[in-house]
Parts: structure tokens; sequence; C-alpha cells
């Protein structure tokens, strides 16, 4: 019988099982994000919102809880070293405060937990992992293949969902979103493990941008066993134009065109322009085979159809093809299709129910758009102070500007001003200052120029929805990125 061990001892093993969790929930957390939605835990309802659990807000709550000690330390060293950097602290501090006056402070609450949880893994990442430049907890290698491969993997799904609604198999199995279905337009747009197919696309800006700077980047050999970056490229764009998200497409554009110019004047390095070619067939493919969803789903479109439908959306009605003659209305809906679901999934669709760019999908973001900004402006006391966080569904639906308090804002800027005010965007804008300086003095410049055209089409995205809960990546990915990125490069020339 062997002796038992001494307390002491099994208390300095408790530590190091903690950091081994830790560490999982470290290499987990690329392809966590990813699995936004499904599977969730149903809690319930309330009049205003939905309370529900994913994946990413289990793991941003252990994370976070597990850092704490960290945090605190991390705090001190700015302190001590530059007090500047805690003024990004007045974001969330003001947004907590601002709770006093919500009218709906249980949303409020919710919503602030999870921001300071990510103000904790944020700045515990930061300064515990890339700050350090540690690899003996983290290996860089292991780390990026998790993440281009998880990706990768979740694209397959993607397309996955697109040949089975295109060959009639159910949403319910498909686990496509309602509106995602070869019933819409004629082909599918998936949405993956997320919500809904805008949170999808987004979800693929971060692998995007860091698979075009290992493609651009000037390398003397790549491993035999490292993937090949122009097949990962290729499959992450042509997934993002399948998942049709107008938002996540248009912030990458201007993110990539950010990237172009940076580098290409003051580095003079045109190996960027060599993804331009990816970019043009990796659409075109995507084109080609929404034009084949089209012919082969269970509806009357065929495949010039599709194309044309697909054209027309993406440039919001600017362009249209006119390649097929045949008249393709839009399907009504007969009062019979409404009785029950059940009949519902009876019945074989036989005409998409839109024929083009649907206007409505703009308007209603510009209706609730004007409304919040009606609202934030009717009191000197709105604009300035906002009307407390969580508080735009509800206060836009006593206002009589939304037919339910579940309705939001789609637009992070817009739901801000709303429940913040002018005071809280101001604050907002001084973290974001922080934080470009901060990595100004962290890379060099093809690795800055990386890093600031990634969030500026993350900014850029959050002007076409709102709330934390399914947008998580917004905030953790840069970092996550930023710790794979190498520190203090020569410059590139």
């Amino acid at each position: 019988m062997s002796p038992r061990k001494p307390r002491t001892q099994q208390n300095q093993n408790f530590p190091s099982k903690l950091t081994k969790f830790r560490l999982f929930l470290l290499y987990s957390f690329p392809v966590v994000l990813f699995f936004s939605y499904y599977p969730v835990i149903r809690l319930g309802a309330s009049e205003s919102m939905n309370f529900e659990l994913s994946l990413p807000l289990i793991w941003l709550f252990f994370f976070s809880v597990l850092s704490l000690k960290d945090f605190f330390r991390s705090l001190r060293n700015f302190y001590k070293s530059s007090r500047v950097k805690l003024l990004f602290l007045l974001f969330p501090l003001y947004l907590s405060v601002s709770l006093l006056w919500s009218a709906n402070p249980l949303r409020g609450v919710l919503t602030v937990g999870i921001l300071w949880c990510l103000v904790v893994t944020t700045v515990v990442f930061f300064t515990t992992f890339l700050r350090s430049g540690s690899t003996s907890l983290l290996k860089k290698k292991s780390f990026e293949r998790v993440f281009l491969y998880g990706a990768a993997a979740v694209c397959l799904f993607c397309w996955l969902q697109s040949f089975l609604d295109a060959s009639g198999v159910s949403r319910e199995a498909t686990l496509l979103c309602p509106g995602c279905v070869s019933g819409t337009f004629g082909f599918p747009h998936p949405s993956g493990f997320a919500i809904e197919p805008q949170f999808m696309g987004n979800l693929l800006l971060a692998p995007i941008f860091y698979v075009l700077y290992l493609f651009g980047k000037k390398r003397e050999k790549r491993e035999k066993s490292e993937p090949s970056h122009l097949s990962l490229l290729f499959v992450f764009l042509a997934t993002l134009f399948l998942t049709f998200s107008r938002g996540a497409i248009y912030s990458f554009g201007v993110g990539f065109a950010l990237l172009l110019v940076l580098n290409f004047f003051p580095l003079k390095n045109p190996s960027f322009l060599k993804a331009l070619p990816v970019l043009l067939f990796s659409f075109l493919f995507t084109l080609i085979s929404q034009g084949v969803f089209a012919a082969t789903s269970p509806t009357t479109d065929t495949f010039l159809s599709g194309i044309e439908k697909s054209i027309s959306q993406l440039s919001l009605g600017k362009i249209e093809l006119d390649l097929d003659k045949a008249p393709r209305p839009s399907r009504e809906l007969e009062p019979m299709e409404l009785e029950s679901e059940a009949h519902e999934e009876e019945t074989e669709v036989e005409t998409a129910l839109f024929s083009g760019y649907v206007e409505e999908s703009t308007n209603v973001r510009l209706v609730l758009n004007r409304s919040a900004l009606e609202v934030a402006t009717s009191s000197p006391k709105n604009l300035i102070f906002g009307t407390g966080l969580g508080s735009a569904g509800k206060v836009l639906f006593r206002e009589g500007k939304t037919e339910s308090e579940k309705e939001i804002v789609q637009n992070e800027y817009l739901s801000l001003l709303l429940e913040t005010g002018l005071f809280g965007l101001l604050l907002l804008v001084v973290g974001l200052i922080i934080l470009f300086l901060d990595l100004e003095k962290s890379f060099a410049l093809p690795e800055r120029f990386l890093l600031f055209a990634m969030i500026l089409s993350f900014l850029l995205s959050l002007g076409f929805f709102s709330g934390l809960p399914n947008a998580l990546h917004l905030f953790l990915f840069p970092v996550f990125v930023a710790f794979l990125l190498p520190k203090h490069e020569p410059v590139i020339n």
C-alpha cells in the first residue's frame, strides 16, 4: 500500500490541474468561437430577451474566472509602468454605472457581465501571452494549426449544409436558419454553427486576414506539413461569399483594400497583389455554385436565375443581369401554408420567396437606425448619457418605434449612442486609441498593418448588427491573431 501524499503536496498539485484546464481552454478557443449558436442551452425567455447559453459564453466565463488573479496583477503593472493604459477601463466602468438608469436592468446586468469577462480575458491574454512572447506554455505552431484547420472544417460544414439543403433535406437536419434555405432565393446561404449567415461570414474575417498575411509574406521555406495557404485562402473566401452576408463581405472588401494600399505604398511590397486572382476565382466559383444549387434545389429556379439573384442582392439591386428571360415572380404564401408548421414542411416549395434584391432587408435596418437616432437625440440627457445599458429594445418599443421589446438596433454604434450617449462613444474611442498605440509599439509595419486592416473590418461590421453573445469573436480574435504574429520583426522591403 503506497503512503498517502502529504497535504502540502496535494495542494501543490491543485494549481497545476487548473493550469492544464486553462491551457485546454486556450487551445480550444479558436474553434469554440465558431459554435456561437449551436449547440445552445435554452433557459427560458422574458418579454425583452431570450436566456440562452452557448459554448463561447461558457468558455468565456470559465477562462475569465480562472484569469482574475493575472488580471489584477496586470492592472498593478499598468499602474506602475504606464497609467495611461488604465484609461481603457473607463468604458466598461461607465457602462456598468449606466445600469443605474437603465430601462432594462436585467439585460444590462447580463450584458455588462459578458463585457467584463471580455475585458479580463483580453487583458490577460495580451499581457501574459502576447506581451511576454512566451512559447513555453503555448506553442504558436500548434495554436495556428488549430485555428486554420478548425476554420477550414467549419467552412466544409457550410458547404455540406448547402448541398443537403439543395437536395431537399429539412432545415432541422442541416441547422440552417429559417431564412437560409433554398426557398428564400432559390439557393441556400449557410449559417454554419452561428445563428445567422452574417455572423458566420464575420467569423471568417480573422482567418482570412491571417492567411492573407501568410500568403503575402515572403517566406524562405515552408514546412511540408504546413497547410497550403493558397488552398486555405480559397476555401475561406469562397465560404465567405457563400454565406451571402453583405455586411461581412463589404467589411472584408474595405479591410483588404486598406491592406493592399498600406503594403504597396509604404512597404513597396506587392506580394499581396497575388491574392487578387484567388479572390476573383473564389467569387466566381461561389457564384457558379449558387447557380448549380439553384438549378438542383426544390424550387423553379435555374442556373442563370440563381446567378442573377446573387448579383442583384450583393449589389443592392444596382446590377440586374437579366440572363434568365423566364418570368419568376416572388412566391405568395397561401393561407393554408400558415396554418401549421407541419403542413409547411409537407408542402413542396415551387417558387423561391424572392426574385432578386430584397430592398426590405436594407430598409428595416435603416428604419431601426433612424428610430434609435431619433430617441437618442430626443433629450439632452439621452444624447449625453443615454438610456442605460441593455435598454435599447425596451425604450424603442415604449416609444412606439418597434412592435416587440426583443427587436434591437442593427447597428452597434447607434445602439451604444442610444444606451450610453455621446459620453459612452467618447470613452470607446479612447479605448480604441490606447489599443492602436499599444499595437504600434509591439509590432513591425507588416504585422501592424495586418492588425489595423482586420480590426477595421471588424469595426465596420459592427455597423450591420449589435449585441455581444453572437459576436464575441470581434473582441477575442484580434488579440489571438496578434499572439500568432512575430514581434518587432524588421520591416519587409
